[in-house]
């Protein structure tokens, strides 16, 4: 694959020494050696053999943040010089830089899943290979419009087969457009808790905030054009199988209070498990008088 810069670099030398100066180097240096394909920016003696959580660097000793500082800062000024050209990086250039950043420790049945999670080129691995033949009788209900509901969703479009998602909010984002209690926010770092396809780079924090996982699952609903396969505010009651006719029908509560019936030929169920409280039973609870309610029903 070749690599290209989404942005030139246009800053000094004063103002790369100072910016090098808060960067972390145990994953720049891969950052460029990928950018620029100059393996040889991963020394072995740069290399954290054992990282330290939370420790300055990892557990870089000082000499060797000066050398990685140095390193860095003549690729960047390669790259900022167009000294460097746009680079062909190979899967095995891949299995190398993480190796590295690894200290060795990921084995070579781990390197797919790292490779399809870090996403180097622009395929999307995980996309249909194949389309249904138009015209073809078959059609798919989802259940949910959350993050799994519009992965369904973009799946099926990709596959070309027609599709009907059934949401009962007012918008996507399932427990993220539910859940909007002070510091709700994702556990796992957000180049995790994001589609490989749809990474971004401009993140706000590592550990997102509600309102901005909320508006990632929102763009790319537009992005990939699901909300015009969303019935909003639709509430699926319940499900039943049809042996004979190998068809599901949906029983559904529509907008205006009333139901009506939707017959598909696959379901998919992405309710989720975080949007509906189990609230606890606790002795008294009924009779205490202040405000009460469990945090996916923020007051």
């Amino acid at each position: 694959m070749v690599i290209t810069a989404a942005e030139p670099i246009l800053a000094s030398d004063e103002e790369l020494r100072r910016a090098l100066d808060d960067a972390f180097l145990p994953a720049l240096l891969p950052a460029l050696a990928h950018a620029t394909g100059d393996l040889s920016l991963l020394r072995d003696d740069l290399r954290v053999a054992n990282a330290v959580p939370g420790a300055e660097q990892s557990g870089m000793t000082p000499e060797q943040q000066r050398a990685a500082r140095d390193l860095a800062f003549e690729a960047l000024v390669r790259l900022r010089d167009g000294a460097a050209p746009p680079a062909t990086v190979t899967d095995e250039d891949i299995r190398t830089i993480i190796r590295w950043m690894t200290a060795g420790k990921a084995s070579d049945d781990y390197l797919p899943l790292l490779l399809e999670e870090l996403e180097p080129s622009d395929d999307d691995p995980r996309a249909p290979r194949w389309r249904m033949e138009p015209g073809t009788a078959f059609s798919v209900a989802v259940i949910g419009a959350g993050m799994s509901g519009i992965l369904a969703g973009i799946r099926l479009k990709q596959a070309g087969i027609p599709f009907v998602i059934i949401e009962k909010n007012a918008d996507v984002g399932g427990t993220w457009f539910e859940n909007v209690y002070p510091g709700a926010r994702v556990d796992v770092p957000n180049s995790f808790y994001s589609y490989s396809f749809a990474q971004r780079a401009d993140w706000p924090k590592y550990f997102s905030t509600q309102d901005i996982i909320l508006e990632y699952f929102r763009s790319c609903a537009d992005q990939y054009g699901i909300r015009d396969h969303i019935r909003f505010e639709t509430e699926a009651l319940s499900a039943a199988f049809d042996d004979a006719t190998c068809k599901w029908t949906l029983r559904l509560r529509t907008p205006d209070g009333g139901e009506e019936t939707l017959e598909a030929n696959a379901l998919v169920s992405a309710t989720g498990q975080l949007n509906r409280p189990n609230i606890p039973r606790i002795p008294g609870a009924g009779d205490f008088a202040g405000p009460s309610f469990h945090s996916a029903r923020w007051d």
